[in-house]
């Protein structure tokens, strides 16, 4: 199963990320995996740096809010995951 796991750089979405591509939940398969995460202060590249190289993860880095980015991905998957958040209040309320 082709799986989106959005916000999957940050703390929660990297571990299930790994778990994911470890065969850790038999009903999702063990990848292929994209990750799509904005990067800010919560995601970071080097939560996901243990599966740098594996062929079945992809990374994009993107917003969950960008609607042509995110229409151009979901085809391509069987499943989605949705981590992606922002983890200050007042950020959420500003860009609102």
């Amino acid at each position: 199963m082709r799986v989106l796991v959005t916000g999957g750089a940050g703390f929660i979405g990297s571990h299930f990320v790994r778990t994911l591509l470890a065969g850790g939940y038999p009903d999702l398969g063990s990848g292929p995996v994209t990750v799509l995460d904005k990067l800010t202060r919560a995601g970071n590249r080097a939560n996901l740096a243990g599966l740098a190289g594996d062929p079945r993860l992809a990374f994009v880095e993107g917003d969950v809010c960008d609607a042509a980015l995110v229409d151009d991905l979901v085809p391509g998957h069987d499943a989605i995951v949705h981590f992606a958040a922002e983890s200050h209040v007042d950020r959420s309320i500003q860009s609102a």
